[in-house]
């Protein structure tokens, strides 16, 4: 069974008052350096085995690293087999940062979409500069 058919059916982000938005924390790895060809630089964190997360999709949130805090916008997705299941991390307006091997704490805060499947790298350009608008749309109304 694929991680996309074990996690299509969850599709939750609950935070009750006191309690802490969902937290992942992971070391950004290398990726194939396609979202970057698309204009959306990500850092790849790849979720371990029995973690338990939210569904796959794309989310507003904060990266937090050596004591900053950016927004971002992430997609939590399982790669393009269907077995690699790894959160994508996008710190909004934020260029030329490499993040290869640094801990990362991300916390999701909210859903934007759920996924789609690919529907080639010009198509694709065209939605993440949409999602990048409604993060800072989010961002706008959810002030820290």
């Amino acid at each position: 069974m694929s991680v996309k058919e074990t996690l299509t059916n969850v599709n939750i982000i609950v935070v009750l008052p006191g309690m802490r938005e969902l937290c992942f924390c992971g070391r950004v790895e290398k990726g194939e350096g396609m979202a970057t060809k698309m204009g959306c630089p990500t850092a790849n964190i790849a979720v371990e085995q029995g973690a338990v997360i939210p569904a796959l999709g794309v989310y507003v949130g904060h990266t937090e690293f050596e004591g900053g805090r950016f927004p971002s916008l992430i997609c939590i997705n399982d790669g393009r087999t269907g077995y690699r299941l790894k959160m994508e991390v996008h710190l909004l307006h934020q260029d030329g940062i490499n993040l290869t091997g640094k801990r990362l704490d991300v916390i999701l805060c909210d859903k934007l979409r759920d996924l789609v499947p690919f529907p080639g790298e010009e198509e694709m350009a065209k939605m993440i500069k949409v999602d990048i608008q409604k993060a800072d749309e989010w961002f706008a109304v959810h002030k820290d």
